[in-house]
This record gives C-alpha cells, structure tokens and sequence, in this order.
C-alpha cells in the first residue's frame, strides 16, 4: 500500500541529479520537518522532534526542482511515502523516502517568482503519445542556452493547455508574423 503525504519542511542539501539506467532524470535532496508551537505556559515557541526525508523527484518535475530549490528554502512537498529498512555496521536502520508528485517554495514563509515551463509538440513524423504510450514532451533551451527536458500534454488533456509557438510565454504578447497589425486573425474573420 502506497501512502500519499504532504511535508512542509527546509531542504538540507542541494538538489542532485543524476539519470537511471533507462535515462529517467531523477533529483533528489534531503529535507527536515520540525514541528514548532507556542508554549503559553513559557510564553515562547518550541521545537519538536526532526525528521528527516530524501525526496526524489523525476523527469520534468526533477528538472524544475533542481532549477529551483536550494538549502535552507522552505518546501512543501506532496508524494508517496517509502519506509525502506536496511543493516549497517551498527544493525538495522531505516530510510524514509518521498516520491514527489508536487514541489513547491512555502509561500507562508516568504514570497517565491513563478516561470512556467514551456512545452513544445513533438514532431509530426513521430507518433503522438496514445499511440507510443509515451507522455508528450519535447526540448525548449533556457535563456542561458542549456537545453531543458520539458514535459506536457499539447494537446491540452493535462488540464494545463499548452503555448502556442507564435505567443511569448512570459508575457504573452505576439512574436513574429502574428505580431503584424496588418495581419487579420480568426477571431477578427468570423467577427466580421
């Protein structure tokens, strides 16, 4: 049985990346959680027991993670809880692992600039996703020119529809052609 948790905590390394041998990306970094409360009776606040978790989170999500977080940053960090059991030179220890589905900055604690990743359609002589069983997803470079895996759904299924090509993502104004005041858009064909 698989048991999904939400973790609120600071992260205690640097996200690392590293690739399985299928060439899955994977991030992984460690993360504290320490309960705090307001003791009245000493009038001052109280730190509870740490514990302590490696997070992994792959493919885009690791991307985005690695591009994003670093020590000392409050997290919260929603996934599948794994308790992994295993011996050492001084007898049995125990792992406690989270799978991410979701990584973000705590913003009860401060304020964090959000960049959507872009998605690009794959090339039409490939086959779509219902047909490879593959998520959609294609690669975009960042601005300083590292190429960036990036995933998504085109076609809009994910819920998230995707950019199109001919709109800047950050502020959504038109690039090249479309940006021609000369040129007539659909919208402005079927309103006249």
């Amino acid at each position: 049985m698989t048991e999904q948790i939400t973790v609120r905590g600071y992260v205690a390394t640097d996200p690392e990346s590293r690739n399985l041998p299928d060439g899955t990306v994977v991030v992984t970094f460690r993360l504290a959680s320490t309960p705090r409360w307001f003791d009245q009776q000493a009038a001052s606040w109280r730190d509870g027991h740490t514990n302590w978790f490696t997070v992994q989170a792959f493919r885009g999500l690791g991307l985005n993670t690695l591009a994003s977080v670093r020590t000392g940053q409050p997290v919260v960090v929603v996934g599948r809880l794994k308790v992994r059991f295993w011996e050492g030179e001084h007898g049995r220890n125990t792992a406690v692992d989270v799978d991410a589905v979701s990584v973000g900055h705590d913003l009860a604690l401060g304020t964090a600039c959000f960049q959507r990743t872009v998605t690009t359609s794959p090339p039409a002589e490939h086959a779509g996703p219902e047909d490879s069983g593959q998520p959609a997803g294609g690669t975009v470079e960042d601005p300083a020119g590292a190429p960036e895996e990036q995933h998504g759904d085109p076609s809009g299924d994910s819920g998230v529809p995707a950019v199109p090509q001919d709109v800047d993502p950050e502020t959504g104004e038109l690039l090249g052609a479309a940006a021609d005041p000369g040129r007539r858009t659909r919208r402005q064909a079927v309103a006249t």
